[in-house]
């Protein structure tokens, strides 16, 4: 979908030369920090910031992109007619963007549940402001829907709802989504793949599989000769162990400490630490970008 993209306001780079593939039924989950560059390369895809270099492609198209964002669907900072209610505002946005099927509005007033509700836009709480939003960018059924932090601002069943809405409508219609949050945990629910990015620059792309592979439970050794150490436990053990900052880690065998430790010690180590551990999310995401998160 982008190509090195890179966007400079001034002297401040807020995209660093991003490469993004978002694959045809993804749910791409977009990780950072507020202020990480996540609105910013939406706003580029979407044509509402000029790119300062790179390349944005859109379904295998790279020029005359107008037509081609036709069918993305999005919801970046909602913003509608502040007096009139959520019915008035999905039906004008339906005449503008030329959506004539019968009770489609109805069905997506039900769907982000706010269906029945008459007072204005300017009245909204955050939490509905989000939930019209998210109806805004469904409307019509784009075959890909960008979503800039949608649970801002909403409620634990508000973020449940939220949750359903985008796992039943991908599962039912095959539809792509592009969802930005800096919570990692909710985007854990329902993305298929995800994107780390921090000042700009897009420092991981993973599967749900692999992310969880290098989060999942392990065994932290540390002993006073790490080399010899994983060749003992491959030879005696036929255990595979890797290395970091001078320790072991290992994924498999969580169930033998024991045996472990016996055949370290007997093999003449000095062992200092045997620890079983699992990385959350939050933590493998600041391990990832570092410092400390806001």
């Amino acid at each position: 979908m982008t190509h090195s993209l890179t966007k400079k306001y001034k002297d401040f780079l807020a995209l660093d030369s991003v490469s993004l593939e978002i694959r045809e039924g993804d749910i791409y989950g977009l990780i950072g920090r507020n202020g990480a560059g996540k609105t910013t390369l939406f706003k580029c895809v979407m044509g509402l910031a000029k790119i300062t270099a790179g390349a944005v492609e859109i379904n295998g198209a790279k020029n005359g992109l107008n037509s081609a964002r036709r069918q993305i669907g999005f919801m970046i900072n909602p913003s509608f007619f502040p007096y009139l209610d959520p019915r008035q505002n999905l039906e004008y946005l339906a005449r503008v963007k030329g959506v004539r099927k019968s009770g489609e509005v109805e069905r997506l007033l039900k769907l982000v549940g706010l269906h029945g509700v008459k007072k204005p836009f300017k009245a909204f709480s955050l939490g509905m402001k989000q939930r019209l939003g998210i109806a805004g960018a469904l409307l019509g059924s784009p075959p890909i829907v960008v979503l800039d932090e949608p649970i801002n601002g909403l409620d634990p069943e508000g973020i449940a709802d939220m949750r359903a809405v985008i796992k039943n409508t991908n599962r039912e219609t095959g539809t792509t989504f592009i969802v930005s949050s800096h919570i990692l945990s909710e985007l854990d629910l329902v993305a298929t793949r995800f994107g780390f990015i921090e000042a700009g620059v897009l420092v991981r792309d993973i599967t749900h599989k692999d992310l969880h592979e290098q989060t999942k439970k392990s065994l932290i050794i540390e002993v006073n000769d790490v080399a010899r150490a994983q060749k003992l436990l491959k030879t005696k053990l036929n255990i595979s162990a890797e290395v970091s900052d001078n320790q072991l880690f290992l994924k498999s065998h969580l169930d033998q400490p024991q045996q472990i430790a016996k055949t370290l010690v007997g093999g003449g180590l000095e062992l200092y630490r045997l620890q079983r551990q699992e990385m959350t999310l939050e933590e493998y995401f600041m391990k990832l970008v570092g410092g400390h998160n806001d």
